[in-house]
């Protein structure tokens, strides 16, 4: 009895007999030395050569009308060789029983030529053997699999060298034309290789678009030096696990103008704190003067302070609210439920730039109090702190554009100017910015918050923070409400016989009656009292006591002012005695008399009368 063919097995460059096979392997013997070698499937797997290399989904990649032709194809060959057609029909013309194989392939031929898919005979085996083969890849067209190399790689490897050092020399340099980077390349290409050949000026704008679009070698300026000044490496992904890990905080401009109180247009500063995982605001500020180290105490005490612990703004909100008629503030009970639905995150890491203001000991040193750190960005790198950046460019197009007084992105965009009676003043801003974060962005569903399980599920930044605070216990114990009042501001006042006196303004408060015409124990501050101002609710301070204690004194007569008319911001400087002479001249024919000019000096009324040094002595 003849014996059994062995299978022939390539392992490297070796050949072994196949000796046996299992589930769990296989066992080979060297065709040369006889040795006896045993492999697990998987082992096998990766020490057999493969043939032609070609991805295995390489069909997804090719046209439709190339895999069309291909199965077209296949289902011919199919009937060729099982008898089977199209849609499972048999015909007498290719019946294994009845025909040969070289008549069903004449047949074949036939049927092809007569639909105008003519085919030689010999191409047909060749398409039937790669098939058999290949499968359905072997009958694609060859010409869909070819790698065309691409105008980078068709280019002198000199030439491509000079063009990106020119390419990479526009970074710091004013932007210039398509043109000025094809002169200096032909012209050092000239002064290095001579004659060397340059492409053609279309392929030669293909090419600085291929090589300089994505630093932007002729467009913004501004774009491509940031884009030159990010460090040329990997870059690494710090993934925040916890809320709080990460946060990062940064001021920017806004773009949009509010009316200051001595009646000009100016655009706010906004101080933004972002936390990176649930992507919620848990601070701002606004202002319209620049930040200092010591004004980012207000922002790093609403950081550590729950809405619910700091002071109500009730009585403020209602009094902006008839102050600007025009604006929509959330009422109390809604503002309110959605003050308890913030979710309260303590910032461990706060990532800022190196600007003076975040730079200053006061901000560092609350943050290191807190027991948080302060990591400072790379310099000139605003990809340090991408988060909030983008948070900016968001609050742009989901808020501000939506207001009087947007004047866009850029000098190009801005529109007419708004009236200066129709802006807005910065405290109802800060207000209106205050509920968008409140009812808007903290439950507006985020595209880079998703569930984890279910990717396609995008969730909203308060719903982040509330499915970490299932999954992980942390204790933060967060300020009070008197540690928050004592974060704030400090200005130093006197007492007098109606209280204190702080931006024009009076409090006072029953407590503060013993301390009226008293020195406090400050000799530094010559005797004033330490008062603690919030500046987004001024209808109330805190007077520090001597024993430290906090009086709260609200502002006199604010009960009052909640029934005086607002005659709005023209109507105060209308002089109605001037427009009445005026009108009895015309009706009488009596020439008017002109404006008088105001005194070169005038009195200095700014001067706090209650801020000094002195108290009357009412006993003499």
């Amino acid at each position: 009895m003849p014996s059994r063919k062995r299978a022939v097995v390539q392992v490297g460059d070796e050949l072994y007999d196949l000796e046996s096979a299992s589930t769990s392997g296989v066992s080979l013997i060297h065709r040369v030395t006889g040795e006896r070698r045993t492999f697990a499937h998987h082992e096998l797997a990766g020490l057999i050569p493969d043939g032609e290399e070609r991805a295995p989904r390489l069909l997804d990649s090719l046209p439709t009308h190339v895999i069309a032709a291909a199965n077209a194809m296949a289902i011919d060959i199919d009937e060729v060789l099982t008898g089977v057609g199209r849609n499972g029909i048999r015909r007498k013309q290719y019946d294994l029983n009845a025909t040969t194989q070289e008549a069903r392939i004449r047949a074949k031929l036939e049927e092809m030529e007569a639909t105008g898919r003519g085919m030689v005979r010999a191409n047909f085996f060749l398409k039937m053997s790669k098939y058999q083969r290949e499968g359905l890849i072997g009958l694609v067209d060859g010409r869909a699999l070819r790698q065309y190399p691409s105008r980078v790689d068709k280019l002198d490897v000199r030439v491509l060298n000079i063009l990106i050092d020119v390419i990479e020399d526009q970074r710091d340099r004013s932007t210039g034309t398509v043109s000025r980077v094809i002169e200096e390349t032909t012209a050092r290409v000239k002064a290095m290789y001579g004659t060397l050949e340059v492409p053609r000026k279309s392929r030669f704008y293909a090419l600085v678009e291929d090589l300089g679009g994505h630093k932007h070698a002729t467009k913004s300026a501004k774009t491509r030096r940031s884009l030159g000044n990010r460090p040329d490496r990997p870059f690494a992904k710090n993934e925040a696990l916890l809320p709080g890990e990460y946060v990062q905080v940064d001021t920017n401009t806004m773009d949009v103008e509010v009316r200051t109180p001595d009646g000009k247009r100016q655009r706010p500063l906004l101080t933004i704190m972002t936390d990176v995982y649930s992507r919620s605001i848990i601070a701002f500020t606004m202002r319209l003067e620049g930040t200092k180290s010591v004004d980012h105490m207000m922002l790093w005490a609403q950081a550590i302070t729950p809405r619910q612990n700091r002071p109500s703004r009730a009585a403020w909100r209602d009094a902006l609210a008839r102050k600007h008629p025009g604006i929509s503030l959330l009422p109390e009970d809604e503002y309110a439920a959605h003050a308890r639905s913030v979710p309260f995150i303590h910032p461990r890491n706060v990532t800022s730039d190196r600007g003076s203001d975040y730079m200053g000991s006061a901000f560092r040193d609350a943050v290191r109090q807190c027991g948080g750190s302060v990591l400072l960005s790379a310099p000139y790198t605003p990809t340090s702190k991408p988060h909030v950046e983008r948070q900016f460019k968001t609050v742009n197009t989901m808020f501000t554009e939506h207001l009087p007084g947007y004047v866009g992105r850029s000098p190009e965009h801005k529109g007419i100017k708004v009236p200066l009676e129709e802006l807005l003043t910065i405290e109802a801003l800060r207000e209106l910015f205050d509920d968008w974060v409140l009812s808007v962005w903290q439950n507006r569903k985020h595209a880079s918050l998703r569930d984890p399980v279910r990717p396609s599920i995008t969730i909203s930044p308060n719903e982040k923070a509330a499915r970490a605070a299932l999954a992980v216990e942390q204790l933060r114990v967060a300020l009070t409400r008197e540690d928050y009042i004592r974060m704030l501001e400090s200005h130093w006042r006197t007492i007098g016989s109606t209280g204190v006196r702080y931006d024009n303004r009076e409090y006072d408060a029953d407590a503060l009656h013993p301390l009226k015409g008293m020195k406090s124990s400050q000799p530094r501050h010559n005797g004033k009292w330490e008062v603690k101002v919030d500046p987004y609710n001024p209808t109330c301070v805190w007077v520090v006591g001597r024993k430290g204690e906090l009086i709260e004194c609200h502002e006199r007569g604010a009960e009052l002012q909640l029934y005086a008319p607002d005659f709005g911001l023209d109507d105060d400087r209308v002089d109605y005695r001037a427009l009445t002479a005026q009108s009895e001249a015309e009706l009488l024919g009596m020439p008017t008399l002109p404006t008088p000019a105001p005194p070169e000096h005038t009195a200095d009324v700014e001067e706090d009368d209650d801020d000094d040094d002195f108290l009357p002595d009412f006993d003499n």
